[in-house]
C-alpha cells in the first residue's frame, strides 16, 4: 500500500567526501525544512539515515550500500549536502505537501539511495536492532511510532490523505489484520495522536506501538534444591514444533538438532543472537534439552523449536514485532506458540494478534508473572491464551508466582540452567520456566492428538497434573 499524491524530484551525484579535522564528541544528524546539519567522523551511512529517519523522513535504499561517512557542515541545502557525502552512488529527493503545515510548501518525504540502473534493488531502511523506547506513568511505547487499524473500505488514497494530515510517513503493512505502522514526526505525542484519530472513518482502532520488558527468572541460592544435567535433546521427526518467541538464541545452541528454525523479529534479515540469554534458556527448556526440577526425565517429549528474537538487546518488545514473530511462527508450522513473559498493558492489537494466531492453529501459552499481585497480566490473560503460574520442585505454589482467575495451569518453575539470564549459568525459577516447560506439554498432547482445541488441552493437563 503507498501513497498516490506525491511529487518526485530525482538527482544523481557523485563527489568525494569531504575530510574535516576536527569533531563533536557525539555524532550530529539534524534535518530543518530542507537543510541538513551533519558533524560525524567515521559513521556508517545507515547510522546517519537512521537518525533521518527518526525525524521523520522515509528512507529506502540499496542494502548493499553502507559506506563509512566523514563530513561537517551547517545547515546545508539537502541536495548538497547528499552530494558531498555520497560516492559513486545515486539519490532521488521525494516531496510532498503537508497539509498539517501552516505553509503551502512541500516538505521531504523520502530519500532514495541506490546503484545507478539498479534502482530496483532499493528496500526500506532496516530497523536498528533495538528499539527507541518512550515511557510514560500509564505505558511505555515506540518513540513516534503509531499502529493503526484500518477497516476493509479504507483505500490508499484514503491512507496517503490521513498521512498527509498527520504528515506522517508509511512503514509497514500487516494486511491479515489490517494493522498499518506510520512514522510521526519527530517528538510526537503517540498517545495523543492515537485518541484523536480513533474516531477518523476507516480507522477501527489506533494505538502507539506498545513496549512491553522482558522479566527474566530470578536467580536461587537455596542449595536445597538438585542440580540437573542438559539431556541431548532429538526431537522425532514428527513432533509438534514450539516457536520460542523471546529474546533469540545463543549461536552457541544454532546448530542442534532441536532447532528448526530462528528469525529475528526486531531487525527482520539479521543473524539471530541473545544478548540476554533467557530465549536460549526457554528455548532448551521447550526442546526437552533441559526439564525443571521435580520433572522425570522422560516425563515428557522433546519439542523441535522456533528461536524468534522478538526483544531488542535492552529487553523490550512492541506490538508490530510480536505480530511479525506471530506471522513467522504460522508461516514455519508451529502449533505451539511460547511466550514466557508479560506485561500489564493491555492493547488491543496484541489482543487481536493472539485471536488471530489461534484462529490458524497456534495454542498459545504465556507466563502469568513473577509478581504475586493477583492483578491480570498479558498476554497470559487474553482469552485465546493458556496463563501459566509456577511450583516448586515439591509441586507447592512457589512464593513469588503471580495467580489469578486467568491463571490456568501451574507448572515447575525452577530449573538448573546452563545459560544464564544478564548473568551465569545456574539455578533459576520463575513463571517463564513454567510456560517454556507447559509449552513442550501441550506440544506432545498435539502430536498424539492434533486436533485437540484449548478445552481438550487443558484438561489434559489437569489430569497430568493430578497423577
Amino acid at each position: 500500500m503507498k501513497p498516490t499524491q506525491m511529487a518526485a524530484i530525482a538527482l544523481a551525484f557523485c563527489l568525494a567526501t569531504i575530510p574535516l579535522l576536527v569533531w563533536a564528541s557525539d555524532p550530529v544528524v539534524q534535518i530543518q525544512e530542507d537543510r541538513l546539519t551533519l558533524d560525524v567522523n567515521n559513521q556508517p551511512l545507515a547510522a546517519i539515515l537512521e537518525k533521518l529517519a527518526d525525524q521523520g523522513i522515509r528512507i529506502r535504499i540499496d542494502p548493499d550500500i553502507n559506506p563509512r561517512i566523514t563530513a561537517r557542515f551547517n545547515r546545508r541545502a539537502i541536495g548538497s549536502a547528499l552530494s558531498s557525502i555520497l560516492k559513486s552512488v545515486d539519490y532521488a529527493l521525494i516531496w510532498r505537501k503537508d497539509k498539517a503545515s501552516a505553509k503551502d510548501e512541500p516538505r521531504l518525504w523520502e530519500i532514495r539511495i541506490f546503484y545507478r540502473g539498479q534502482e530496483a534493488r532499493i528496500r526500506p531502511l532496516e530497523e536498528r536492532a533495538n528499539l527507541e523506547i518512550v515511557k510514560s506513568d500509564d505505558a511505555a511505547y515506540v518513540k513516534d511510532v503509531l499502529l493503526l487499524r484500518v477497516t476493509p473500505g479504507m483505500t490508499e488514497a484514503d491512507l496517503a490523505a490521513l498521512l498527509d494530515q498527520l504528515g506522517a510517513t508509511l512503514i509497514d503493512v500487516y494486511p491479515p489484520l489490517g494493522i498499518v505502522r506510520i512514522r510521526l514526526p519527530h517528538g510526537s505525542d503517540v498517545p495523543a495522536i492515537a485518541k484523536k484519530i480513533a474516531e477518523t472513518e476507516g480507522i477501527e482502532s489506533a494505538e502507539p506501538d506498545y513496549a512491553y520488558p522482558l522479566e527474566g527468572g530470578r536467580t536461587v541460592s537455596d542449595g536445597s534444591w538438585p542440580s540437573a544435567s542438559m539431556e541431548t535433546a532429538i526431537p522425532a521427526s514428527d513432533a509438534t514444533t514450539v516457536a520460542v518467541m523471546d529474546s533469540g538464541l545463543s549461536a552457541d545452541y544454532a546448530d542442534n538438532p532441536f532447532i528448526r528454525a530462528a528469525y529475528d523479529a526486531v531487525s527482520p534479515g539479521a543473524a539471530v543472537g541473545d544478548a540476554m540469554g533467557h530465549g536460549t534458556q526457554m528455548a532448551l527448556i521447550a526442546a526437552g534439552a533441559v526439564n525443571p526440577l521435580g520433572v522425570e526425565t522422560d516425563a515428557t517429549a522433546g519439542s523441535p523449536v522456533i528461536a524468534i528474537r522478538a526483544f531488542d538487546d535492552n529487553g523490550y518488545t512492541s506490538t508490530y514485532t510480536l505480530v511479525r514473530g506471530i506471522d513467522y511462527a504460522i508461516e514455519n508450522g508451529a502449533r505451539v506458540l511460547s511466550l514466557s513473559w508479560g506485561s500489564e498493558t493491555d492493547s488491543s492489537l496484541l489482543e487481536s494478534a493472539t485471536r488471530y494466531a489461534a484462529s490458524r492453529g497456534l495454542v498459545l501459552v504465556a507466563a502469568a508473572g513473577n509478581s504475586p499481585t493477583g492483578d491480570p497480566v498479558y498476554p497470559a490473560a487474553y482469552e485465546n491464551v493458556i496463563g501459566v503460574g509456577a511450583l516448586t520442585p515439591d509441586g507447592e505454589a512457589w512464593d513469588q508466582s503471580n495467580y489469578g482467575d486467568f491463571v490456568s495451569v501451574y507448572s515447575p518453575g525452577l530449573a538448573d540452567l546452563p545459560v544464564g539470564y544478564n548473568g551465569d549459568p545456574g539455578l533459576y525459577a520463575g513463571t517463564s520456566i513454567a510456560t517454556a516447560y507447559t509449552a513442550r506439554q501441550v506440544a506432545a498432547i498435539l502430536s498424539s492428538n492434533p486436533q485437540a482445541d484449548q478445552k481438550t488441552i487443558l484438561e489434559v493437563l489437569s489430569r497430568e497434573d493430578e497423577k
